[in-house]
């Protein structure tokens, strides 16, 4: 009987085998290139994608086949075989369009912190692809791989964009390595010719329409993922119609149901903000990260620019809540990072919510969250919440469409606000959000750099 490893190891060159044959087996003209030779074995992919407009080389007459692949070049290529339109540049970097138009539609990874001239590895490449592609895992089989069991590379395993390399009896991904241009055309050729496994269903994405999950039968789809709707949780009744940027750059939202207020998040990354010059900008709240829990020693850190914005902005009747990332793992260590809040606050007239920020961290990097259940991740959110509002403060749980409707137990938050992260035109997400952080590459007088925007929505009386 053949084990796990052996089927594996066969999948994989069986797998390479019939995409091997599977490369087009002429092009529509010829390459201007001079170092890619016909003989070569990417050779057909880079002429499959140069024809369809998605490659270029870096000069006229060079591919550069062993060169490194770059953020900003990746990026274009996974959009563009994705897809997605040509970019034109928005700023001074040729990449700097699909850099906004993958902000906009939330295809970063959280945490992903590069130029767009810096090196990106395999798996940073990985993350964007399943973003770009909507996929998610369509078995449940062990990590293939001998050196990582990242949920993207697992999902492009599956789909089969990314397969590894074999090494002796081991299958190997090389998650933190670069990749070379000649290597990429693989991958970008085989999500350029992606056929979606037949689905009787066809199953949409989130409703934009509120009443379409019922239509359907009290549930919708989210990435290929069905979604129970929560009867219990308020939905979301705002007109996408009224969502409108006012002059200086701000989302606003007039309406007879809901006033709305103008908001901005920071933490230590703004560095030194001018909150005179915030507050003239129009910013009515900031949301201020208070703190976190380190990802590897557990240890829990104040911000150090904690005090400095706090104070700074209430000296400017700019009103204030804060936000704590949580690495909580479990009720015990969430109730602990509310208190800490708490204790730093006491001293201080905060009028917005204290927030319960958990984030997830790369499995190749250990965090001590990894493995985490989704019970347990729910737990610790429930128990923060309930901890602050015990201590007479307000809560809420701050998270993107993917941890809301995939990860937490909406049941189980009912009685907390929500804050909405999705970096879009309009909000999509299916319920009821009181607070929305819909840029993180907002420009705001009085800081450098760019800065989380959010609107808060409050129904009048």
């Amino acid at each position: 009987m053949q084990t796990i490893r052996q089927r594996l190891h066969a999948l994989l060159l069986l797998a390479a085998l019939t995409i091997s044959l599977s490369v087009p087996a002429s092009a529509a003209g010829s390459l201007p290139f001079t170092d890619v030779d016909p003989s070569e074995w990417y050779y057909t992919y880079v002429q499959d994608l140069y024809d369809a407009g998605i490659v270029d080389g870096v000069t006229s007459t060079a591919f550069r086949p062993e060169g490194t692949v770059t953020f900003g070049q990746a990026l274009k290529l996974v959009l563009m075989a994705a897809g997605y339109e040509n970019q034109a540049p928005t700023g001074t970097h040729w990449a700097s369009g699909f850099y906004d138009l993958a902000q906009r539609e939330g295809l970063l990874p959280s945490g992903l912190n590069l130029g767009l001239d810096d090196a990106i590895t395999r798996l940073e490449i990985a993350e964007i692809t399943v973003l770009a592609m909507d996929l998610s895992r369509t078995s449940q089989d062990p990590s293939p791989f001998d050196d990582t069991d990242a949920e993207a590379a697992l999902i492009l395993w599956d789909h089969g964009i990314f397969e590894g390399s074999a090494s002796g009896d081991q299958i190997l991904f090389q998650p933190q390595d670069d990749i070379s241009r000649a290597e990429i055309t693989t991958v970008i050729w085989r999500i350029y010719h992606y056929t979606p496994p037949e689905n009787p269903e066809t199953p949409p994405t989130s409703p934009e329409d509120p009443d379409d999950p019922e239509e359907e039968g009290d549930y919708f789809y989210f990435g290929n993922k069905k979604v129970y709707v929560v009867e219990e949780m308020p939905k979301r009744t705002y007109d996408s119609s009224l969502f409108q940027v006012n002059e200086n750059g701000f989302l606003t939202y007039n309406s007879d149901d809901y006033d709305y207020r103008i908001g901005i998040d920071v933490s230590r990354y703004q560095g030194e903000i001018d909150w005179a010059a915030v507050k003239n900008a129009g910013v009515d709240f900031a949301m201020i990260r208070l703190g976190y829990r380190g990802y590897g020693t557990g240890r829990i850190v104040t911000d150090t620019y904690f005090e400095t914005n706090l104070k700074g902005a209430l000296e400017n009747d700019i009103e204030v809540g804060v936000y704590f990332f949580s690495q909580a793992i479990n009720e015990e260590e969430a109730m602990e990072e509310a208190q800490y809040c708490m204790d730093l606050l006491q001293d201080y007239d905060i009028t917005y919510p204290i927030v319960f920020d958990w984030e997830p961290y790369d499995s190749s990097l250990n965090p001590r969250t990894d493995g985490l259940s989704d019970e347990m991740l729910t737990k610790c959110a429930v128990a923060f919440c309930q901890a602050v509002e015990d201590g007479g403060y307000e809560s809420m749980v701050y998270s993107n469409l993917t941890y809301f409707y995939l990860h937490y137990d909406l049941t189980q938050l009912v009685d907390f606000p929500l804050w909405l992260a999705q970096y879009n035109e309009t909000p999509t997400f299916y319920y009821h959000f009181s607070m929305w952080q819909y840029s993180s590459t907002g420009t705001v007088p009085g800081i450098e750099g760019n800065v989380d925007l959010n609107i808060q929505l409050i129904p009048k009386a």
